[in-house]
């Protein structure tokens, strides 16, 4: 198997480099337990919905240029997405964007995630093999929605010192 480090790695280390760049400001802003809650939340997540769909029968798509699993795709499914989701996170806590502004907030990062999935594929970081970008319309609202769930609750268990075994340190 010939093995190539070309633009689809550089673009995973790039996209992952920025998005780590634009967490390290704000990640104080949460508890250190709710950073690993949320990250490994969105690990095993990516890893639930990506490893079934890459996976035989569907295989739907492939990361970067090589159907077996690579480096930059596994660096770019460990820092990007939990980055990501944290980032998202800081802007729905920070500017309190509840209620009605929290569905305008999760349609606008739905949009940005459907751009920047579109330009995975245009980067040929993302190789569709049956799965179509509007399958993914659908996705982001409702992983969002679930990432917010998450939160909420590990927030509240963090939060709440009437809960047994728990302290307050959010």
């Amino acid at each position: 198997m010939n093995v190539t480090f070309d633009w689809n790695e550089w673009f995973f280390i790039l996209t992952s480099a920025i998005v780590i760049l634009l967490f390290l400001p704000i990640r104080k802003y949460f508890p250190p337990v709710l950073v690993i809650i949320i990250w490994v939340y969105n690990l095993a997540l990516v890893a639930t919905i990506d490893y079934f769909l890459l996976a035989t029968p569907f295989r739907m798509y492939i990361f970067g240029d090589n159907p077996t699993y690579e480096l930059s795709g596994a660096l770019f499914h460990f820092f990007m997405y939990p980055c990501s989701a944290l980032i998202f996170l800081f802007g729905y806590d920070r500017w309190e964007l509840y209620g009605k502004k929290s569905i305008w907030y999760i349609l606008g990062w739905s949009a940005f995630s459907i751009f920047f999935e579109w330009l995975t594929v245009k980067n040929h970081a993302l190789i569709y093999t049956g799965w179509k970008l509007v399958y993914s319309i659908p996705v982001y609202p409702a992983a969002a929605v679930l990432l917010i769930i998450v939160f909420r609750f590990a927030k509240k268990r963090l939060m709440d010192p009437e809960l047994e075994g728990s302290s307050k340190i959010y």
